[in-house]
């Protein structure tokens, strides 16, 4: 159904991009457990729930991916996906970093996307601050560079623009945090520009 609307905009619409937010799987506490019981008996063959979730995710972009340029190889798909793909404490080769990770909680591997080029870009939502305990702007940003490097994936960083001001973590009510983001954007070639939530902003 999804690939059928998208191929229906693409097709009908002067579009430049289709582009996707983060939302996969529930996000853990937003609203009790997502039971899929059912669909995991009847198509798991074997596979770790957890496995299955990321297939199927990986299986709507790889396919969304190619009704886009089927319909028009100009137009491009990317998705913005939550910032962390995974801490290093689950994987070596994650972030340096401690908040949620978006492969094990919402099933999303925008690590996969990538390599496997189903996205022409990738705009991680980097909401943090450059003093955030958990996820660091600073550790964030250099990880996606490198994570795009070579792929030919363009890398759009997800500023919060709706954070400036925010009285609930210091480093937002300073004058320089955002400005001080896209210096430290400026030091990665890979990193081609920055995208502001929100527009209400």
């Amino acid at each position: 159904h999804v690939v059928n609307v998208v191929t229906d905009v693409v097709k009908r619409y002067d579009v430049d991009g289709v582009h996707f937010d983060d939302y996969f799987y529930p996000y853990p506490g937003s609203g009790g457990t997502f039971d899929d019981r059912a669909a995991f008996r009847k198509h798991g063959k074997g596979m770790k729930l957890a496995d299955w979730r990321r297939q199927n995710v990986d299986k709507l972009v790889a396919e969304v991916d190619e009704a886009v340029h089927a319909a028009k190889p100009w137009v491009k798909f990317g998705i913005s996906p939550f910032g962390i793909w995974r801490n290093k404490a689950q994987d070596p080769s994650g972030s340096d970093t401690s908040g949620m990770s978006a492969y094990d909680s919402i099933f999303a591997d925008a690590k996969a996307w990538i390599e496997n080029g189903t996205v022409d870009y990738i705009m991680p939502q980097l909401y943090w601050s450059r003093s955030h305990k958990l996820a660091p702007y600073g550790k964030l940003a250099p990880w996606w560079a490198d994570a795009v490097k070579g792929t030919g994936v363009h890398l759009y960083i997800g500023q919060a623009l709706y954070r400036v001001g925010a009285k609930d973590e210091a480093a937002w009510t300073k004058p320089g945090e955002l400005s001080a983001h896209l210096k430290l954007n400026r030091k990665y070639d890979a990193i081609q520009g920055d995208v502001y939530f929100s527009a209400k902003q």
